[in-house]
């Protein structure tokens, strides 16, 4: 009986040395997740400042609305005037983000008047006398900060708030 004569095994080919290789595996998947995180922390980012600013709106809302609350008038100016002032003192450092900023306010005369129920009445835009019911609008509107909502769509965010007071007499 004739042994058999063993065979020489041959050599893996390139391709299979490169497919059994782990070296540089840990760069591969470092790579995947720090992108991944990356955008997760910069959409953080992104979020935290936009609810600072939407909590400017917010403050700047609130005082605004105080100076038709107060009987007292300002020492200079309208009273409209006075309240731009605020509003622009809280929020004028976002303008350094092509923010603009609206402010209106809409006197919707003293509710004794009837004519606010009437279907024709119009209100006006001025900040009211005294005892008169004012709304005031202010709307903020800047791109996103990072840019991660152009990414989904959103090219201009919008920050609003509205107060309605009524005047002390």
């Amino acid at each position: 009986m004739k042994a058999s004569a063993r065979r020489r095994p041959r050599p893996p080919s390139v391709a299979m040395r490169l497919l059994r290789d782990e070296r540089g595996i840990a760069s591969i998947e470092f790579a995947f997740v720090v992108v991944i995180a990356a955008i997760i922390i910069i959409g953080t980012v992104e979020l935290a400042l936009e609810m600072i600013v939407d909590a400017t709106v917010q403050a700047a809302a609130q005082e605004a609305s105080r100076v038709g609350l107060t009987t007292t008038a300002p020492a200079s100016g309208t009273r409209a005037q006075k309240a731009q002032a605020i509003v622009e003192t809280i929020l004028g450092g976002w303008r350094a983000l092509n923010a603009t900023i609206t402010v209106t306010e809409l006197n919707y005369g003293n509710y004794g008047y009837g004519n606010v129920a009437s279907s024709t009445y119009t209100p006006t835009q001025d900040m009211g006398g005294y005892g008169d019911v004012v709304a005031y609008n202010i709307q903020v509107r800047m791109p996103g900060i990072t840019g991660i909502p152009a990414m989904f769509g959103i090219s201009q965010l919008t920050f609003q708030r509205n107060f309605i007071v009524q005047n002390e007499k």
